[in-house]
């Protein structure tokens, strides 16, 4: 009986000292609130040892990959909208260096379960930077530039078999290269959040391979300036996994067949920005392009909305932290700020957590996962003032 109790005083303690946080002055800012009960929320569900861990879903369990993932998105939190609670950071810090591997990656301390490590090892990396000491301790700086190494060494590179006709060249996926020249699972996010990381440990090297696998997933029109049939500036999700590509085949035959969509070109914005292109880039345009004609904050655009995978409704959350995300990045026109928060604010539920219950096909009704997207919206919609 008494670890529920703890555990409901705990929640309790964590969103009476995040509810108690000043308002902005000038008002409260739409996103604040939901945003401090989510944070609340989130910093409640720490596990003694650090850890966040998945109770839904056992390839998450561990803690290796949630871990990173919720604390790079509370450390994205002001803590005048929800101050930490003492202690929590660096618990998860330890957490995190004690479960990176010999080759620098993180997700492999099970030996039974692999859990995301180029997912896991970028957010843990950049955990360390944004989290740990300035300037980092020499442990820290030692094991930083181990886990910049992975990822490196994990991108599908000729040196591992990728060939220039290979269709995953120059991007990641779950992990390092099944064998030479088979890449596994991989697709346009985990591309994205290996950049980030490589990008934020120093000069984005991996960038100009990279680009090569961008140039493989994104419509662009030709030199010409022509704009054929579906040649319309997004993404689509993955040049390897057809079944990956939410948006479907299109009916117009274009670049690889498969539909632009939100989400992957929220993606392919912030991975070509992170390989180093500048935001006047015409590639970065065209995204621009795409995501101003496809402006949609509740439903992830060119998903199609009557495929018996109800993927649209799966990523609703994803989505919206992805574009915040985006929006931030192209420092896009004010407006939608209001608008998500309130989406959001719709869906949160008492205890500050928010989930997405209308499909399992992305992991939305976890309340780590649905929380954490939630609070990187809210993040990321807060007013420029912050």
């Amino acid at each position: 009986m008494t670890r529920p109790i703890a555990r409901t005083l705990s929640l309790a303690l964590l969103l009476a000292g995040c509810l108690a946080a000043p308002a902005a002055a000038g008002g409260e800012d739409p996103a604040e609130a939901p945003l401090r009960r989510a944070a609340g929320f989130l910093w409640s569900q720490q596990q003694a040892d650090g850890s966040w861990r998945s109770q839904n879903y056992g390839v998450m369990r561990s803690g290796q990959a949630f871990t990173p993932f919720v604390l790079h998105t509370l450390l994205g939190v002001p803590e005048e909208v929800c101050p930490r609670p003492a202690g929590g950071v660096d618990k998860a810090l330890a957490f995190i260096r004690g479960r990176v591997a010999a080759d620098g990656s993180l997700g492999h301390a099970d030996p039974d379960v692999v859990e995301y490590p180029v997912y896991s090892t970028a957010y843990g990396l950049l955990c360390l930077l944004k989290g740990g000491r300035t300037p980092l301790a020499d442990g820290d700086a030692e094991l930083v530039a181990r886990m910049a190494g992975f990822l490196a060494e994990a991108q599908f590179r000729p040196e591992n078999g990728f060939g220039p006709d290979h269709p995953a060249l120059g991007g990641w996926g779950f992990d390092a290269p099944l064998a030479p020249g088979e890449p596994g699972h991989m697709d346009l996010a985990h591309t994205r959040r290996a950049l980030e990381a490589l990008a934020a440990a120093g000069p984005p090297a991996a960038g100009p391979l990279a680009e090569r696998f961008l140039a493989r997933v994104q419509h662009l029109p030709d030199q010409a300036g022509l704009n054929p049939p579906g040649f319309d500036g997004g993404f689509f999700f993955s040049s390897v996994v057809a079944a990956a590509n939410k948006g479907r085949h299109a009916e117009a035959p274009h670049q690889a067949g498969y539909r632009s969509y939100a989400t992957a070109t929220c993606d392919g914005v912030l991975a070509l920005l992170a390989a180093g292109a500048p935001p006047e880039d015409d590639r970065v345009e065209a995204a621009r392009q795409w995501l101003l004609g496809h402006p949609r904050l509740d439903y992830p655009q060119g998903v199609p909305t009557d495929h018996p995978e109800p993927w649209g409704e799966a990523i609703s959350l994803y989505h919206r932290a992805v574009r915040a995300e985006a929006y931030v990045a192209l420092g896009w026109p004010r407006g939608w700020q209001a608008e998500m928060a309130a989406q959001i604010a719709a869906q949160q539920r008492p205890d500050g957590s928010v989930v997405n219950l209308t499909s399992p096909l992305m992991k939305e009704d976890d309340p780590l996962l649905g929380t954490s997207l939630a609070s990187i919206a809210l993040t990321h919609a807060l007013s420029p003032r912050r």
